[in-house]
């Protein structure tokens, strides 16, 4: 792996020279990239992988904008290091060579002192590897890609844009646990909070689409989706955020706990008789909206059976009324935090299409003058508040990849963070 001192020949080259970037998204079973030109930031290839290290593994590569993949493919794919070697293949037989990649950013999770966006040192990469059991799923998989992109591209920078980057500049009272203080310290227990590349994407968004000044801004960000988090952002600093050490914490998520009192875990076992293991392995798969609601915890399903009446439709109901509570329940604290709010952004797969759910959500902010465009929050436009409405409110499609490429320019060139 590059040391730190690898990399300062790089940094007076790229400032001159139109970058080109490869971003990539791993996860436990999937490889996803894109490729991009960063003068106008326009994609030039795009694909990924899903079920890596399956025999029916699916691979569909497509070039630009293009609806149709170049390459689409069902075989066995057993590594990320593989993934990694199909997806140079690709862009080696569209592009002639790969001379053109100036440098390889990567969406990380979890590098605990290390948290940020940097370059991928030796360093870097042990922190990875000390705190994998605090991101199992994803941490060893972005090591073997980062690892095999090393391998393969030699001359070329590699940066991690990990995920708490985005909040570590809270102050410490918000990071720090009610425990030892030796384990803070010795450990690392604290709150990292994650979601990051979304939520810089988005409240930036935000602060263009509505006008706010980029430095005096109060904005409540709601992630939803299949992982959720909602976070506090105030004159461009997060304040503080609703996953903790790990990404299980904080609202319900699709099968993920969310808050639960760190006793309950000794209950259940002396219950149930389950060890601590089975009783973790319950909460991250069986926990959140699929824990209350009997279904899959995708929010699709838990509404259809409300709707058709189902026998756990009374279960679904309890889970979405759970997730709403939950959500202003943070809403609430971050407006007493930040004195006040500007705006509320939604984004996510629920964020974006549950239109009944942001109104549930956003009414209870009627006291302090909101005031809900309810046929545009049906129509699903970006901007859901009246004109006349002391708070705003949008819904925006989220933009991780791009955000990754601009923090892998920045880091190449040198330059500090705004």
């Amino acid at each position: 792996m590059k040391k730190e001192v690898y990399f300062v020949h790089f940094i007076t080259f790229y400032r001159e020279e139109a970058m080109r970037v490869l971003v990539c998204n791993i996860g436990s079973t999937s490889f996803k990239f894109r490729y991009f030109d960063m003068d106008g930031e326009k994609v030039l290839a795009r694909g990924g992988i899903e079920r890596v290290g399956f025999h029916n593994a699916t691979m569909k590569f497509y070039v630009g904008d293009e609806k149709t993949p170049k390459v689409e493919k069902t075989e066995f794919i057993p590594t990320q290091s593989q993934a990694v070697e199909l997806c140079l293949n690709f862009l080696r037989e569209i592009f002639g060579d790969l001379t053109e990649i100036k440098a390889v950013g990567f969406k990380t999770v979890q590098a605990g002192e290390e948290n940020g966006s940097v370059l991928l040192t030796e360093r870097v990469i042990a922190a990875m590897e000390k705190y994998s059991p605090l991101a199992p799923a994803h941490n060893p998989p972005y090591i073997q890609a980062i690892l095999m992109f090393d391998r393969l591209l030699p001359e070329i920078p590699l940066v991690g844009v990990f995920e708490p980057g985005f909040h570590t500049g809270r102050p410490e009272y918000a990071s720090v646990y009610g425990a030892p203080y030796e384990w803070y310290k010795k450990y690392g227990l604290r709150k990292y909070g994650y979601h990051g590349a979304s939520l810089r994407y988005v409240t930036g968004e935000t602060i263009r689409i509505l006008g706010l000044d980029p430095k005096v801004h109060k904005i409540i960000a709601c992630h939803l989706g299949g992982s959720s988090s909602v976070c506090a952002y105030k004159d461009g600093r997060s304040v503080d955020t609703s996953m903790g050490l790990t990404p299980q914490s904080g609202v319900p998520q699709s099968n993920r706990v969310g808050d639960i009192d760190a006793f309950a875990i000794p209950f259940i076992m002396k219950k149930t008789g389950f060890s601590m293991e089975e009783v973790f392995h319950e909460l991250v798969t069986n926990g959140g909206l699929k824990g209350i609601s009997g279904t899959s915890g995708d929010m699709r399903d838990i509404l259809e059976e409300i709707e058709k009446g189902g026998p756990l439709a009374d279960r679904c109901r309890l889970a979405r009324a759970k997730l709403i509570y939950d959500i202003k329940f943070y809403m609430g604290a971050y407006i007493l935090l930040m004195g006040g709010v500007d705006a509320v952004c939604f984004s996510g797969g629920i964020g974006q299409k549950e239109a009944m759910l942001r109104a549930e959500v956003l009414c209870s902010l009627d006291f302090l003058g909101f005031v809900l465009d309810e046929a545009a929050n049906m129509r699903g436009e970006q901007i859901i508040s009246t004109p006349n409405s002391t708070i705003k409110a949008v819904v925006l499609e989220t933009n991780e990849e791009i955000i990754v490429a601009r923090e892998t320019v920045r880091v190449v060139n040198g330059k500090k963070e705004e």
